[in-house]
């Protein structure tokens, strides 16, 4: 085989580039003794897309006797860099492609004059060996949770919310300033998107400011952030407590009293929890719920 070619990835490429993601994705959890969890034909998720709009130059590709073997996408947010995707297909793991990749991407925060790196790494001893040598140490895991209607109402109890309330509303600005306090960054451009996916930001009020918000797009929380632990919570009962049926969530381990909350009204954690991995700490990431694995 020749040397595979890394470029950008244009973007009606997206469709064959969330196939490698699926394909390694799928493989992976059955090499750690689970179930492929996606059908090889499933639609590329909205945040993908929104990854490319937001950062098409660190998005990359490795073509190789003209299919897409690989692919990395990297996004910066102010002084951060976000390893976002990083994926080869099974037979072309442990050939280089990844390094190539990588290499791509990490030179891509470095043109934009990052300072700090972090990603959601998998269980995979060999992606977490090749994180460390980026510079990024593992710091802490994070969980998925469920939550059905039942674990939805202790929830709602156990943060003291009175089921007669007027749910509040979050306007952007707001959301943005609070994400600003606990991330570093006001995360605008994402929080615009989490809007145009249909997401809806709950918020708590405490002294006529708000205190935290949550979003909810369908049956998923995040992401969400707030000024202390107690109006975290709040927020994440008010947004689980907006809609019907099962809720699920990520919760850092760094959230602790989040997750003692959830876990103690309910929550089931499934699956293998990720790891998140960061050249230094930033910000309060303890008051921060990340929207998933993609954005953050």
């Amino acid at each position: 085989m020749s040397e595979p070619h890394i470029r950008k990835v244009s973007p009606d490429e997206l469709e064959e580039v969330w196939r490698v993601h699926v394909a390694s994705s799928n493989d992976g959890a059955v090499r750690r003794g689970g179930q492929a969890a996606r059908p090889a034909d499933s639609p590329v998720a909205s945040d993908a897309r929104a990854g490319l709009a937001s950062d098409p130059d660190g998005y990359f590709c490795a073509v190789e006797e003209g299919q897409i073997r690989g692919m990395v996408s990297a996004l910066v947010r102010g002084r951060m860099w976000y390893l976002s995707m990083f994926f080869v297909l099974p037979g072309d793991q442990g050939r280089g492609v990844g390094r190539a990749l990588l290499e791509r991407a990490l030179a891509y925060g470095e043109s934009r004059g990052t300072e700090i790196r972090f990603t959601l790494a998998t269980i995979d001893p060999r992606a977490q060996a090749r994180y460390v040598m980026a510079g990024m140490a593992p710091r802490w895991p994070i969980y998925g949770l469920t939550g059905d209607a039942a674990a939805v109402t202790r929830l709602a109890a156990r943060a003291g919310l009175d089921p007669r309330r007027r749910e509040l509303s979050c306007d952007s600005a707001t959301a943005e300033k609070l994400t600003a306090e606990v991330f570093e960054h006001d995360r605008a451009i994402d929080l615009a998107h989490c809007q145009r996916d249909g997401g809806t930001a709950v918020a708590v009020e405490r002294g006529g400011e708000i205190a935290a918000f949550a979003y909810r797009r369908g049956q998923k929380i995040g992401p969400a952030a707030a000024r202390d632990e107690t109006a975290l919570l709040q927020a994440v009962a008010a947004a689980a407590t907006s809609g019907e049926g099962n809720v699920t969530i990520r919760v850092p381990g760094a959230c602790a009293s989040l997750l003692e909350a959830l876990v103690s009204c309910g929550f089931q954690i499934g699956g293998t929890p990720t790891l998140f991995m960061a050249s230094r700490l930033f910000g309060r990431l303890e008051l921060y719920v990340p929207s998933g694995p993609i954005l953050f």
